[in-house]
């Protein structure tokens, strides 16, 4: 009996220690500050404290509503723990300022633990409460001011949830996280942007964004994310900016991207893409960029493409062979940026392959397999202003090549390794010409004169890294480019480079140095630092014997073709002539007078008319 008197007295003195403790929190309550701690009890990292190795989760009484503190992610469990943990709930239910009050109360009540163990722990907690508000961990920069946490490579293996939850942009990189699950952003709702590129996470799990409605930009590029689903994304209602670049991605499922209503920049470059399904790119009506560079896509995904109307740049580039004649564009009428560089066309362009660009401004077609300019595929493209078509097999780059871009405004031709020469007036009809760009072709010899004249807006012109020996003066208008190249050319300094030599002496020049390849004298001398005398106008041995020979074969041929006409002039008083020559030697030497017959009614002159005619009876 006394026993149960014991336990009854005990069991009144523990009420009214709640009933204190209830008036007190609910006294307090409001003015919680920063030094609360609001860790959630799990693990961020290895062999790093949270609130579960440091204490229990707080205890909160039945007869008190949830309520959030001014930092805690989270609201306040209401349920009731455990008989054991009721020991704990003075601990974290209070503020190291109040630390004094609840002593003088306790002092009064009997307790389960000794007071000194009590005022031991509580002085414990008491130092460990304020660094648990926020905790930056090893290799973490934490502007709380700004609201941006940035990590540097560490072994941390899966999202902090330490950092302050009012966290704005988060950016970690080469880390062990390998999985985000719907508990890795869950206490971060107030992101704006996560940068999560170049980690090894492999999985995304479903719903994993589901609470960050404010995220505007998600970086997951150079992971090892294998597989996307319709509910990966779900819950990013203002999401912007989405980069999946560099994972191992084989497929896009319909539906995937259903829930980005807002979204204006996909990144899907670099995986291992070969088939896009219908209706994949459904609900992206506001996506104006789309990069798909980099896979092993073999067709343009036309039907997805009908589902994005209002595309502003599209690459394709660095993908398997396609074949592009169909009007595989015609829907992209908004399309400004083409990259369909590294990506072999198979069959060539045709005149619909470009169908329906009317608004293109930029075309890259590097690498792309082409023998020749495709001079009417382009003529399409009217608003055309850059292109790009290098590292392509064409030899020539043909008169009226761009002759349908009269918005030409810069041309890149570099790394073709058979292109030979440029034909005469090869811009006649792109006059708006401002940068022209013909580099690193190493067969490239020969610039026909006026290739590039009459550019009245060329302002650079840039051939370097060629194989131009002689550089003709007629080719471009030099004096009038504002900036021009020529490094890397093995010049022959000669008399036909003195007016190249001129030209780099001129006050205030802003153009590079030519360095001579030959003669063997000058090799490796700039040509600006030669002397003129230096350029020896004369010709060389080889040179000389060629005019020489041609200057002989023209005399003798002048002199032949003199004799003959005075041969044909003259015919008749010279065989005349050579005739009586011919009989006067016959006489002088005692032969026959018998003289042959010459032309009728002409008589030998040895007969004159004054000769007595003879009568034919007499001979």
């Amino acid at each position: 009996m006394a026993s149960l008197m014991r336990d009854r007295k005990r069991g009144k003195a523990r009420e009214s220690i709640d009933e204190a403790n209830i008036h007190l929190l609910q006294h307090h309550q409001p003015h919680h500050n920063s030094q609360h701690c609001t860790l959630p009890c799990s693990h961020p990292y290895p062999h790093q404290p949270t609130c579960k190795t440091l204490v229990p989760t707080p205890y909160t009484h039945p007869k008190i509503s949830p309520q959030l503190s001014p930092t805690a992610p989270y609201p306040v469990q209401a349920h009731p723990r455990p008989e054991w943990t009721r020991w704990w709930h003075p601990l974290t239910a209070i503020t190291p300022s109040d630390l004094s009050l609840r002593l003088t109360r306790m002092s009064a009540t009997p307790s389960r633990l000794p007071t000194v163990v009590y005022c031991c722990l509580l002085l414990v907690w008491s130092l460990l409460v304020a660094p648990c508000a926020a905790f930056c961990p090893s290799n973490c920069t934490c502007d709380t001011k700004a609201l941006v946490v940035m990590c540097a490579p560490s072994n941390i293996d899966v999202l902090p949830i330490t950092f302050f939850p009012a966290l704005q942009r988060l950016t970690m990189y080469g880390t062990e996280i390998h999985i985000l699950n719907d508990y890795s952003f869950f206490y971060y709702q107030d992101l704006r942007l996560a940068n999560l590129s170049n980690n090894m996470i492999m999985q995304v799990s479903p719903e994993t964004f589901k609470n960050q409605q404010r995220l505007e930009e998600l970086h997951l590029a150079k992971n090892n994310i294998a597989n996307i689903t319709t509910d990966t994304f779900f819950g990013l209602d203002n999401l912007i900016v989405l980069s999946l670049r560099g994972n191992i991605i084989e497929s896009v499922e319909a539906g995937v991207f259903a829930h980005l209503q807002l979204l204006e920049d996909l990144d899907l470059s670099e995986n291992q893409i070969h088939t896009i399904e219908d209706e994949a790119m459904a609900g992206l009506s506001n996506l104006r960029v789309l990069h798909l560079h980099s896979n092993r896509l073999h067709t343009v995904p036309a039907s997805n493409l009908e589902l994005v109307p209002d595309l502003a740049e599209l690459s394709l580039g660095g993908n398997e062979a396609m074949e592009m004649r169909g009007s595989a564009f015609r829907a992209l009428r908004t399309l400004k940026d083409l990259d369909l560089s590294g990506t072999i066309i198979e069959g060539g362009l045709v005149l619909e392959s470009f169908r329906g660009l009317s608004s293109l401004k930029k075309l890259n077609l590097e690498g792309c397999g082409l023998t020749s300019i495709p001079s009417i595929p382009l003529s399409v493209l009217r608003q055309l202003e850059e292109l790009h078509i290098g590292q392509n097999l064409f030899v020539t780059l043909p008169k009226h090549a761009f002759r349908g871009n009269r918005n030409l405004r810069y041309l890149f031709v570099s790394k073709c390794p058979y292109l030979v020469h440029l034909e005469t007036n090869v811009f006649e009809n792109n006059l708006n010409i401002k940068e022209v760009i013909i580099t690193e072709n190493p067969e490239l010899t020969y610039i026909a004169p006026g290739a590039l004249r009459s550019l009245p807006e060329l302002r650079l012109l840039d051939l370097n890294n060629n194989n131009l020996q002689h550089i003709s003066q007629y080719s471009a208008s030099w004096t009038e480019i504002k900036e021009w190249h020529l490094e890397g050319n093995p010049v022959s300094c000669n008399c036909s480079s003195a007016w190249l030599r001129t030209l780099l002496l001129a006050p205030n020049t802003t153009n590079s140095s030519v360095v001579c390849a030959s003669p063997p004298r000058l090799a490796g001398t700039p040509l600006n630092e030669t002397q003129l005398s230096d350029l020896a106008c004369g010709l060389d041995s080889t040179a000389q014997g060629a005019i020489i020979g041609v200057v002989v074969c023209v005399l003798v041929v002048v002199i032949a073709a003199i004799v003959l006409v005075l041969l044909y002039r003259h015919h008749n008083s010279c065989v005349h002539r050579l005739v009586k020559g011919l009989r006067g030697r016959q006489r002088g030497d005692g032969g026959t007078t018998d003289l042959p017959y010459t032309y009728p009614y002409i008589y030998h002159p040895a007969y004159t008319n004054t000769s007595k005619a003879v009568p034919v009876t007499e001979l």
